[in-house]
């Protein structure tokens, strides 16, 4: 295996060069710069990150931390998607993520603190809000977090538009004549989920219609949360005519439950989602959604945190990625329901 100063030795320069070239020193020539890395690309030579750490004062290394309500963990296709444009955009730099788990042995009594400093990782990504957040914040080290707010020294932050996402389908909905609005909220610690909420209400006022409180049930994120909210509605005398969920996931739970029930969607009840997982267009009937860009999501918290780690960004940045409407086969106008009736 070729070492530092088998490159060096073939390069005609002394070890220290062939270190500043590898690490992007300006105070080398061009020419001797193209030279060094040609024979590292020909002798396949990888410097040792330990050794890179103590030249660059760098790991090259993005700590995850990753804390959720449920027990899908990556596999939820949100997450997925995010995570892998995430990653891939780090990538590009020459950054590798790294994941701190929670019972990580024999670290196990450590926090994610203590772990964040004995990896020495250059900055950290945040989905969801762990529990020694503000000691996290109070170590300096640069943080992007998805989907909460974020403020306090080399800091970011990145989220959804998630507020006018669902105020715009409820606007959406009552043009296509939909006037009896239903809504299963997330849970309400969970800043997104706040924001829905609001969306629903807000929208709601917008178009002249008070809210029923007992349309309005607790659908988590969840599949199983879905469908737990679609009993609840089907318990009721008086129902709504179109349901808003605040993921695609609860969303398809509940489609479930209300045709096992003998109800025709979107004849007898519209659904609604948010996300636009894969799962929404594959759903029957395909899934009227709020989309989330899952990969601008992913890419513009590697941006956020790439550019604090390099400190040419402002303090506390925070990015909105707007949503948009995607109208499917799970909410109809009611003009053409209304005829279909008729006929």
């Amino acid at each position: 295996m070729a070492t530092i100063k088998d490159i060096a030795l073939k390069a005609g320069v002394s070890v220290s060069c062939v270190s500043r070239a590898i690490n992007g020193y300006s105070d080398i020539s061009e020419e001797t710069r193209k030279k060094v890395l040609r024979i590292v690309e020909e002798m396949h030579y990888y410097p040792k990150a330990s050794a890179r750490h103590l030249v660059t004062n760098h790991t090259h290394t993005i700590g995850l931390v990753f804390e959720t309500h449920d027990q899908s963990g990556f596999g939820h296709p949100f997450i997925s998607k995010v995570l892998t444009a995430f990653s891939q955009e780090i990538g590009k730099q020459g950054y590798d993520l790294l994941m701190f788990t929670n019972n990580q042995v024999p670290f196990d009594t450590w926090g994610f603190v203590e772990r964040v400093k004995h990896r020495d990782v250059d900055g950290v990504f945040l989905i969801g809000r762990p529990p020694d957040l503000d000691a996290l914040l109070a170590t300096e080290v640069p943080v992007t977090g998805l989907d909460f707010m974020l403020t306090g020294k080399t800091v970011s932050s990145v989220m959804s538009d998630n507020r006018r996402g669902v105020q715009e389908m409820v606007r959406t909905l009552y043009d296509m004549g939909y006037r009896r609005f239903g809504f299963a909220y997330g849970p309400l610690d969970l800043h997104p989920a706040m924001e829905r909420l609001q969306g629903f209400h807000s929208g709601l006022w917008e178009v002249g219609i008070n809210p029923n409180p007992d349309w309005i049930v607790y659908g988590n994120f969840t599949y199983d949360g879905g469908k737990q909210a679609a009993r609840e509605i089907l318990r009721l005398t008086e129902r709504p005519d179109v349901i808003l969920f605040s993921s695609d996931l609860s969303a398809i739970g509940a489609m479930q439950i209300f045709q096992e029930y003998g109800m025709k969607i979107p004849e007898d009840i519209g659904v609604t989602g948010f996300d636009d997982v894969d799962a929404a267009t594959f759903a029957y009937p395909s899934l009227t959604t709020v989309r989330q860009n899952m990969d601008e999501l992913g890419r513009a918290a590697a941006k956020l945190l790439l550019n604090l780690m390099s400190g040419h960004a402002p303090l506390s940045q925070h990015l909105t990625i707007p949503t948009e409407i995607v109208l499917r086969n799970s909410t109809i106008p009611k003009q053409i329901l209304d005829t279909g009736k008729d006929g």
